[in-house]
């Protein structure tokens, strides 16, 4: 299946490719405005270790009519530095994208703007992708640059802690 790429738009602060038949960039606009029902004014309603306004991933997936046969979802880094592929299925039914700090205040790259992707309560806290400006939906699995060793991954925890300290 060929990847279906999405119009230029110089608005978009994320945008949904691949496998899909509508691939479309979504500006800070069509995020605030998706209906009421699949947005979540405050996230730490959800988990208390997330705060920001978001919008339910099932809904932007939906929007771009993924492939029948769609399995994955790739969610790239704005530096692209950092990718994470993950079963589309399970993920795009609990995953969120923040994408304010606080009403009419937008995620600021301090807090993992422009947008964050993220699994409320994953255990593997490398499935929030910070700066998430890139998500393709695809057949076959993505790149996928968290560590997969234990100890490596343990290692990327312990290093990002002590920058924190």
């Amino acid at each position: 299946m060929p990847l279906r790429k999405a119009a230029p738009n110089a608005r978009a602060v994320l945008t949904i490719e691949g496998a899909c038949a509508r691939p479309t960039g979504f500006s800070l606009h069509d995020l605030q405005t998706v209906h009421d029902y699949y947005q979540v004014p405050d996230v730490s309603k959800i988990d208390e270790r997330l705060t920001g306004k978001a919008v339910r991933l099932r809904k932007l997936i939906d929007m771009v009519g993924p492939d029948f046969h769609c399995k994955y979802l790739t969610v790239h880094s704005e530096d692209g530095a950092y990718s994470i592929c993950l079963p589309l299925e399970d993920t795009s039914r609990s995953a969120l994208v923040i994408y304010e700090v606080k009403k009419g205040t937008p995620l600021g790259r301090e807090q993992g703007g422009p947008v964050r992707f993220v699994i409320p309560y994953h255990p593997d806290k490398c499935t929030s992708v910070k700066g998430a400006v890139r998500m393709v939906v695809s057949e076959e699995p993505g790149p996928d640059s968290r560590p997969s060793d234990p100890v490596e991954h343990e290692k990327l925890h312990a290093a990002q802690a002590s920058k924190k300290a």
